[in-house]
């Protein structure tokens, strides 16, 4: 049997990479330019624009700050820079196996915290994914947790929330749709 760590990895890779684990040592960006996003990589997709642990890892990978912030504004040709991150893989895979645990441990402390019965390994998986999407579990998501039947909280209505909820849910319903049922294959061990 896997562990929830393991099975959260596979989640993230499918979610982040569609399966492609060589894209963790390249930048990409989701969104474009003009875009929320920056140049993000790794497993966990590190956004440069929006995670200050993107800026530690490059650095702990032997960026310039004159390089981390043209990568951060996006000015800079990113295709050369993958050898070094190629390079560092090990210490991406560090910060990585860190996100996956963080993301974890806050989907397990907020249901806790709030008194809500995770029902499933689903259900963890699915707020681990929301964490690592959104960067923690804001007041509305918290709010709607609190709300919620003694029972406990089922992937499915994290997946409610997150569509009907979220702007990104009602923007991007097809990405929701797809994230969730990513989670659904690997709890069925695709």
């Amino acid at each position: 049997m896997k562990t929830l760590n393991e099975l959260f990895y596979q989640v993230i890779l499918l979610n982040e990479l569609s399966g492609n684990k060589s894209a963790a040592l390249r930048f990409s960006d989701p969104d474009g330019p003009s875009g929320r996003s920056g140049w993000s990589f790794g497993l966990c997709q590190f956004d440069t624009q929006h995670n200050g642990e993107a800026i530690k890892c490059l650095v702990d990978c032997g960026f310039t700050d004159g390089e981390i912030k043209k990568i951060v504004k996006q000015i800079i040709d990113v295709k050369p820079l993958a050898a070094r991150l190629i390079a560092h893989a090990d210490i991406i895979e560090k910060y990585d196996t860190a996100q996956l645990s963080h993301c974890i441990n806050s989907a397990m402390n907020a249901a806790t915290s709030k008194g809500v019965m995770v029902t499933d390994t689903g259900a963890i998986l699915c707020l681990a994914d929301y964490v690592n999407q959104y960067g923690s579990i804001g007041n509305g998501f918290a709010a709607w947790m609190n709300e919620r039947d003694a029972g406990g909280i089922t992937a499915a209505e994290i997946q409610e929330f997150k569509l009907n909820h979220t702007k990104y849910g009602r923007e991007h319903r097809a990405d929701c749709v797809r994230r969730y049922n990513n989670v659904m294959k690997v709890l069925q061990g695709i």
